[in-house]
């Protein structure tokens, strides 16, 4: 298991953190709530780094589980177990804040972490 949580935070005008996921059989997060303080007309852009063995599935949802279509998601695979799977949206809306659900699975369990996207003034 990775043990180390490394975080970068670059406020202006994107974020980028790094959640660091290492499963023994079932997926198990080393973080399972994340905050972002993001101003308005930013974005959010963080990549998951995960360890899984078969490729894992994942999806980015909101709070009601519905899935945002102006996410952009993408996935590359780093070796045989290790994939990033890359987030990012712009943030315009009031409706754009809130807690996202990101969902990781593969065929030895799931897990979730949940992402607070918070408004923070400039």
């Amino acid at each position: 298991m990775i043990s180390n949580l490394k975080r970068e935070i670059v406020s202006i005008p994107q974020f980028y953190g790094y959640i660091f996921i290492s499963p023994t059989g079932k997926p198990t997060p080393d973080v399972t709530n994340i905050t972002l303080g993001i101003s308005n007309n930013a974005w959010f852009i963080f990549s998951t780094i995960v360890i899984a063995y078969p490729k894992p599935n994942y999806a980015l949802l909101f709070g009601n589980r519905t899935k945002n279509n102006e996410i952009v998601d993408s996935i590359t695979v780093n070796a045989l177990n290790n994939f990033t799977v890359h987030f990012n949206k712009s943030i315009q809306e009031p409706a754009d804040y809130g807690t996202y659900h990101l969902h990781i699975n593969n065929t030895f369990g799931e897990t979730t972490i949940f992402i607070n996207v918070v408004p923070v003034s400039k």
